[in-house]
């Protein structure tokens, strides 16, 4: 099977939603819809496709995701974003249309086989970086191509791409991002240099714009058109070259052409005229479906047609080659002589052959031998080392032995000292506080839990600052009771998934949970505890340290969404 290895490109435009969910899934009832007949997906190879979507977003949908950007842009600008094109008049009469919003944004890029998950991260961290733009999700399909020949699984041509899902909105002033041409023929350059691929030719140079599928299937078959003259071509000089080798009259080896013009302008005839349907004022969705079903058919049996055809003329060359048998045959017996002369050659190379092996055969005993003496000394060198580890061994058990002992003797020695009665009373005062501390930890959890419970039902796109705090100290309150690092991000995560278990969603929507959840982990990313503070409050645990009776926890910072510091108002309670 021939790969053709494709050049970098990220082609980008507006997302379809329910489209792009059900292609991206491989849906059940997406694969059914295919035509079966001209299917693209092979479905054997599906299990090669990897999604990446981000923890936070994997319960949300696309159509979700879109509904809280359009909530997100009402509440930073005060306008509802603006989902259709408009037509208005400008101040000099013409004719103008303002483009509506589109806040989510596909696009399809071009990989090669051995591209990584963690290849097309990099490239997205690289876009975010640069221009703002945000991938929530990344779809890498191996199962889509085509076959040369429909008949013969050998001739699967794959086309290895991934799709991105892009969040085009500035969540900080509700607007979208404004890239311009240089800037989108930038990002082909980006691609290019993060995959490791050569660069397709910019737009500016070839004056192409993007091809969709179906016009990237005409230009397929034009160039396959022209690759199967050129082998006719090649063949049919080969052919007149032999000829003139065997002296056969060239007139006896007249080749059939390969027609292939009127196939490719009927099914050119046959397209114009599907386009040229007029377009219903209403149900234009089915029109297009119905427009797209019909080219493929058209292209496909084109497909089929030039293959036949190329299939007839091999036919008629292979009766030519038979014409020239006669002529070969007159060379048999020149050939059988050089075959004999070639053969007492080989026996007097055969003869110095076994010479040589004999040498050989002498210099491996020499080899051996050495090889046996540098191995007798790595073993008794491994056997030095073991006697070595196992001295050491002895004397491991030997410490460990004057250790327990000392445990035991300290284990006594507290026995005694707590029969002292103000030992007693001192050892008593110190479980008391933790008692104490560890009842404020619960006190903390479960005002976190309605904390976020509250804010969930509320509706609100921010978590103020006295939730924040609440929130913020139940999350270290769960890390204590886990015993989780709650200065470890990722502990600290595992702590907040922990007490978002406990949250009692009765009676609120999916959305509202999902946003309350979304909300909580920005929140714990955004957290800033020190070790020096955990510590603190390890320490209160074992009864070294005091707890505060008011509804505080610990003091730290949080960050604002412009990157600045802020109090989160936790008090000073340890």
């Amino acid at each position: 099977m021939e790969t053709n290895i494709s050049k970098a490109s990220d082609h980008i435009k507006p997302c379809n939603i329910a489209q792009s969910e059900q292609h991206n899934r491989r849906d059940d009832d997406y694969i059914k819809s295919l035509n079966p007949k001209r299917l693209y997906i092979r479905t054997d190879l599906t299990r090669l496709n990897e999604t990446y979507v981000p923890s936070l977003l994997r319960e949300l949908s696309l159509q979700n995701y879109y509904d809280w950007l359009k909530d997100m842009v009402k509440k930073k600008t005060g306008r509802a974003m603006q989902e259709r094109d408009v037509e208005y008049i400008d101040k000099k009469g013409r004719n103008r249309v303002r483009r509506g919003s589109s806040p989510l944004r596909e696009g399809v890029v071009n990989i090669k086989p051995n591209t990584t998950m963690s290849d097309l991260q990099r490239y997205a961290q690289a876009v975010h970086e640069r221009w703002g733009i945000t991938a929530i999700q990344i779809h890498i399909h191996k199962d889509e191509g085509h076959f040369e020949n429909p008949d013969d699984v050998s001739t699967w041509q794959p086309n290895y791409h991934a799709h991105f899902i892009w969040d085009w909105m500035d969540h900080v002033t509700g607007k979208s991002y404004k890239l311009d041409a240089k800037d989108m023929s930038a990002m082909q350059d980006l691609v290019a240099e993060v995959l490791d691929m050569e660069r397709g030719q910019k737009k500016s140079e070839t004056g192409l714009d993007h091809l969709e599928r179906n016009d990237f299937i005409i230009q397929k078959q034009e160039s396959k058109k022209k690759q199967l003259q050129k082998e006719t071509d090649d063949l049919l000089s080969a052919l007149n070259s032999y000829t003139k080798a065997t002296k056969v009259k060239k007139e006896d080896l007249i080749v059939p052409m390969l027609e292939t013009d009127p196939l490719v302008k009927n099914a050119y005839k046959a397209m114009m005229a599907e386009l040229d349907i007029p377009i219903p004022s209403f149900k234009q969705k089915e029109w297009r479906d119905e427009r797209k079903k019909a080219v493929k058919e058209i292209l496909t049996d084109m497909q089929t047609e030039l293959r036949q055809a190329k299939e007839a003329q091999k036919k008629d060359i292979l009766k030519l080659g038979k014409s020239l048998y006669d002529m070969a045959m007159e060379h048999i017996q020149e050939l059988i002589e050089q075959d004999k002369q070639l053969h007492k050659e080989n026996e007097r190379l055969a003869a110095e052959n076994e010479e040589l092996k004999d040498k050989i055969s002498r210099m491996d005993d020499k080899a051996i031998t050495n090889l046996r003496q540098q191995k007798n000394k790595e073993i008794g060198d491994l056997e030095a080392s073991l006697d070595r580890a196992n001295a050491d061994a002895a004397q491991s058990r030997s410490l460990a032995s004057r250790e327990q002992q000392r445990a035991d003797k300290a284990e006594q020695q507290l026995q005694e000292m707590l029969a002292v009665p103000e030992i007693k009373d001192i050892w008593d005062s110190i479980l008391q506080s933790r008692q104490a501390f560890w009842q404020q930890v619960d006190n903390w959890i479960a005002e976190a839990k309605d904390a976020i419970r509250t804010f969930a039902g509320s509706g609100l796109s921010l978590i103020s600052s006295e939730q924040e705090a609440v929130i913020s100290s139940g999350i270290i309150g769960e890390a204590l009771k886990d015993d989780l690092d709650a200065s470890d991000l990722s502990q600290r995560k595992q702590a907040t998934k922990n007490l978002l278990g406990q949250v009692d969603w009765t009676d609120l929507t999916e959305y509202k949970c999902n946003f309350g959840i979304l909300r909580t982990n920005q929140l714990c990313e955004e957290m800033n505890v020190t070790k020096e503070m955990m510590t603190t409050l390890l320490l209160a645990t074992g009864g070294r340290g005091g707890v505060s009776s008011g509804g505080g926890g610990v003091s730290g910072e949080l960050t604002n969404w412009d990157g600045t510091k802020k109090r989160n108002g936790w008090g000073n309670g340890i």
